[in-house]
């Protein structure tokens, strides 16, 4: 319960966060002491430090100006960290051996707490292999896509006749280029399969297209599972990619999943050690569930306004439980 030496939430993310700022106000509102740590903060602005000998491991956090034991901090949210920030003026050599000490210490860091984690970044890496997501969910009974990942041209061509044309190209990560451009999921026609020869360059990933009826955006938290509708297939500009428009135009509604495939999602998420996900899914007109990927940091906030889905409530509950729930 609150007030205790153990009470603490950290936030770790970056400056501009709106869901970590609904965040802490949803957690000042329940009486719970809250802390963010902007990631690129360090290790200019922001310290730790740790001393270990025969007695006791004590470990120390400097945020703000205040000097945080971490025995102080019962859960954190490992929200959306940025890069950390170092002196333009260091040398090649220099900004070289500063990242990877302050990417050590900041791991290191890390693994030594018994904090409840949502998510810890070990299982953040793992669990955002969109390779091992597949294999995964294939494994616990989800239905996925038929799937090529390949940098392989001649490999293309094949599959694109097995899927009788009905194919699409998606990225292996996000998509999204630093000037906010993005590579979207895009219906592949034969005249791209000239262009073949530049997947030489970067390995993607291939997949048969699966009709839609609605398109699914499934938050998982602890082991509660909500589920919204997003009628992507209402507006030409999102049927291939609901994230080609402004989502706020696009119809959302809560969902309600079968019990076996809600099972099968909560399975998928044990396997990675999650306590948290948004799985992406897709609806087919004759009432398959299709499972397409997993973020374990995805963005909630407009499902929330759009649905009025208590996430922000829920995932707030299990950080003040400092377990699962």
């Amino acid at each position: 319960m609150p007030g205790g030496s153990d009470d603490k939430i950290l936030i770790i993310t970056q400056e501009v966060d709106p869901h970590a700022d609904l965040m802490v106000v949803e957690l000042r509102r329940r009486g719970v002491s809250c802390l963010r740590w902007h990631t690129a903060s360090f290790p200019l602005e922001s310290c730790l430090t740790l001393r270990v000998n025969d007695e006791r491991v004590e470990a120390l956090l400097r945020i703000n100006g205040r000097e945080i034991d971490i025995r102080e901090i019962r859960s954190v949210w490992y929200r959306r960290p940025e890069p950390f920030q170092l002196p333009s003026a260091l040398s090649a050599d220099e900004k070289s051996f500063a990242e990877r000490e302050v990417k050590s210490s900041f791991s290191g860091f890390m693994q030594i707490t018994d904090w409840f984690w949502v998510n810890h970044p070990d299982r953040i890496r793992v669990g955002a292999s969109k390779i091992l997501q597949l294999k995964v969910a294939r494994e616990v009974g989800l239905p996925i896509p038929r799937t090529l990942i390949t940098n392989e041209p001649e490999k293309v061509k094949p599959f694109f006749d097995e899927c009788r044309g009905q194919m699409i190209y998606k990225a292996l990560n996000s998509g999204f280029f630093p000037s906010g451009k993005g590579c979207l999921t895009t219906p592949i026609s034969r005249d791209h399969l000239k262009k073949l020869h530049l997947i030489r360059n970067a390995p993607g990933i291939f997949q048969e297209y699966v009709p839609k009826r609605i398109e699914l955006r499934v938050t998982i938290i602890g082991r509660r599972v909500f589920a919204a509708e997003i009628h992507s297939q209402d507006h030409p500009e999102t049927k291939d990619d609901w994230r080609a428009a402004d989502v706020e135009n696009v119809r959302h509604c809560p969902h309600a999943l079968p019990h076996d495939i809600e099972a099968k999602c909560l399975k998928f998420i044990d396997r990675f050690g999650l306590a948290f996900g948004a799985v992406d899914m897709i609806l087919t007109p004759d009432g398959r569930y299709v499972f397409l990927e997993n973020n374990p940091s995805g963005q909630f906030g407009w499902i929330e306004d759009l649905t009025r889905l208590p996430l922000t409530e829920t995932l707030a509950e299990m950080l003040i439980a400092g377990q699962m729930i």
